[in-house]
């Protein structure tokens, strides 16, 4: 496993460039990637802007698939032509969030989703890539619209083997202490079906009142970081752990400050994982 900045933490109005050195700068050993920067400038030139901050890849995003139909199909158009340079370079790792709430009861929801997604997890599969799909768990966003929907590891997982074959999880750190779930309960996901792993921490307040927008980095909060990439490890995960942190006060800071921080960290935790 190695550990990857992730623009919510820091650098989200920077171009791609600037982005990945300053992940580098950071201490990090790899940064979240934009495809489409190799579909516009070349796979190579892809390659190349990693190897030259000595970065390695992390998470990539699906393309729009919730908005009016329309717009749905345009992104499965626009991940036509990113999915080969990502399959070129290995980077096995896209993923998208679902709202753990909707005007639709559950069923139709289901139904909605089984609907949206199957188009987006075939067209990776085409390339030999695999789809994670992420669970959101905090109370206040399972209430946020009329009907509940899903919001633990093992719900996700059934959806999941609903949409297709190569479709797994992104397992976030705050999500799953949110959901209520135990660490050891990542034990019961096959590695295989890990595509993307998201790192976090929560403030000390009680489970229905933690609230997405305020996290904290690794090892600042309640959520026990080093078990988490202990537990990864121990069932064979080896991917990109991107440091997602939604934070006002991170926000404010200069982008280089805000890294340095969250790769300071990064970086204790995972040295008292052993890593």
């Amino acid at each position: 496993m190695y550990a990857c900045l992730n623009r919510m933490t820091a650098g989200a109005g920077l171009s791609l460039d600037d982005f990945v050195k300053l992940s580098a700068d950071s201490g990090f050993a790899g940064a979240d990637v934009d495809i489409a920067y190799g579909v516009q400038h070349g796979t190579s030139a892809l390659r190349d802007l990693y190897a030259q901050h000595n970065q390695r890849f992390g998470g990539w995003g699906a393309p729009d698939w919730r908005g009016e139909l329309g717009k749905a199909k345009d992104g499965i158009a626009q991940l036509r032509t990113l999915a080969p340079t990502a399959a070129e370079l290995k980077i096995d790792s896209c993923a998208t969030w679902l709202l753990s709430s909707a005007d639709l009861p559950f069923g139709e929801n289901w139904k909605f989703h089984i609907e949206r997604l199957r188009p987006v997890a075939q067209v990776l599969a085409d390339s030999g890539l695999r789809f994670g799909l992420e669970f959101v768990a905090p109370y206040h966003i399972r209430r946020l619209k009329k009907h509940e929907f899903i919001f633990t590891a093992g719900q996700m997982l059934e959806l999941a083997n609903d949409v297709g074959p190569n479709v797994g999880l992104l397992v976030d750190s705050f999500h799953l202490y949110s959901s209520g779930d135990a660490m050891d309960s990542i034990r019961q996901i096959p590695k295989e079906k890990i595509v993307l792993v998201h790192l976090n921490d929560a403030p000390s307040v009680p489970l229905p009142q933690l609230q997405d927008g305020a996290r904290l980095l690794p090892g600042e909060g309640v959520i026990d970081s080093k078990k988490f990439l202990t537990t990864l490890r121990a069932i064979g995960y080896d991917g990109p752990v991107s440091v997602e942190v939604f934070s006002d006060e991170l926000k404010k800071m200069p982008p280089a400050e805000s890294a340095r921080r969250a790769g300071i960290a990064t970086n204790n935790v995972f040295k008292s994982a052993g890593f």
